[in-house]
């Protein structure tokens, strides 16, 4: 059977946050259970369709949003449904989303008895200053207060996401933030830095002129302090955003890394199926309208040729600190000489028959990219 991940999306949240460019909306019973039920509905067609007849499920994946704003019985009614329709591995990766103002103990034993293996909690910062900024419903206590409600709860494997370089933010916020984060001992810790997206509220003020921002040379300082200070912590990176505890790294998302196959259901879901990708409309009301009529939410596929497929794995592939074997690039004269003058710029470079990304690389991985393209 092939190993598959399956990723499902939630696209309702306790607020938008002034960074966000996703497709979310705010929460609201009626159309949150509405969208509920045709998640199901686009499962069940995905196992009808024999999607999952020669798959077996080995990580499951629900994000958003914020999928913790749903009712814990709705959750493990879609766990159960995601069991009976497709073949899972007896010992699934089984992620979830969480907002800190959404969990507590009484939620949180029912997932984790429900399955769920992995908490990932969207902190983002524990500067209350910089939450109530980037439009938080939650304190940096209460931050602390939920992920110790997620110990209590009986979660061994608890990530913890966190963005840097936001406005007026100094490197010494930034250290407390990481020492705040490495005291609670999670298993996995994603660093990002803040990105302006257009249509956010972020923009809307950085347009004006109102948003003061670091420079790039300042987010290169904010990241490279967060490297040292993890790795000194015991924290690994296995991927340019990423860090974990040794045996914990995210097996969902090194699917993506791997260009492994992913199956997403829900709005504005992505999949990668069959050297296809496939993309859902980003339309709540279309969506749930095709999905009432018993069809497929899909309004674009793309076959990946051959070639493409080569690129993607040595593009995503860079991504991760263990890099990608040498004979990737070697058997192809193009990718070759590619490879060989990024040794050249000190860009990437040739580790135990590997090819990694070097430091400098590391803050150039899409300038990389580009140049694989």
């Amino acid at each position: 059977m092939k190993p598959t991940g399956l990723y499902i999306d939630f696209p309702f949240c306790v607020a938008r946050c002034a960074f966000c460019g996703f497709s979310v909306q705010g929460y609201r019973e009626r159309p949150a259970m509405r969208y509920a039920a045709a998640l199901e509905k686009e499962l069940c067609l995905h196992a009808k369709n024999t999607e999952g007849e020669h798959r077996q499920i080995t990580s499951i994946y629900l994000g958003g949003g914020t999928p913790t704003r749903y009712p814990v019985e709705l959750l493990t009614r879609l766990l159960s449904l995601c069991r009976e329709q497709f073949h899972v591995a007896s010992d699934p990766e089984i992620s979830i989303e969480a907002h800190p103002a959404t969990i507590n103990r009484a939620n949180l034993i029912p997932l984790r008895e429900a399955g769920i293996t992995r908490l990932s909690i969207g902190v983002q910062s524990f500067s209350d200053q910089q939450l109530r900024g980037l439009g938080r419903n939650h304190t940096a206590q209460e931050a602390k207060e939920a992920f110790r409600a997620a110990r209590e709860a009986g979660f061994h494997n608890i990530g913890i996401d966190l963005i840097y370089a936001l406005p007026n933010q100094t490197v010494g916020e930034w250290e407390e933030t990481l020492q705040a984060t490495i005291a609670l001992s999670p298993e996995h810790i994603a660093l990002y830095a803040l990105s302006i997206e257009e249509g956010t509220l972020f923009h809307k003020k950085n347009e004006a002129g109102h948003l003061s921002l670091p420079s790039e040379e300042e987010g290169i300082t904010f990241y490279e302090t967060a490297r040292t200070t993890l790795k000194q912590a015991g924290y690994a990176q296995y991927e340019i955003s990423n860090f974990a505890r040794p045996g914990y790294a995210s097996r969902h998302n090194l699917l993506y890394w791997n260009r492994g196959e992913i199956l997403a259901v829900g709005l504005a879901a992505h999949s990668y199926l069959n050297r296809e990708h496939r993309e859902n409309t980003d339309s709540l009301p279309a969506y749930l309208e095709q999905l009432a009529s018993d069809r497929l939410p899909l309004v674009n596929s793309k076959t990946v040729d051959l070639r493409e497929e080569e690129i993607d794995k040595v593009i995503f592939g860079l991504r991760k600190s263990e890099g990608i074997p040498l004979r990737f690039v070697s058997h192809d004269p193009a990718l070759k000489k590619t490879a060989d003058r990024l040794i050249e710029d000190c860009l990437i470079q040739v580790e135990d028959s590997r090819l990694q990304l070097t430091d400098k690389g590391i803050h150039l991985a899409d300038e990389v990219a580009v140049a694989f393209l």
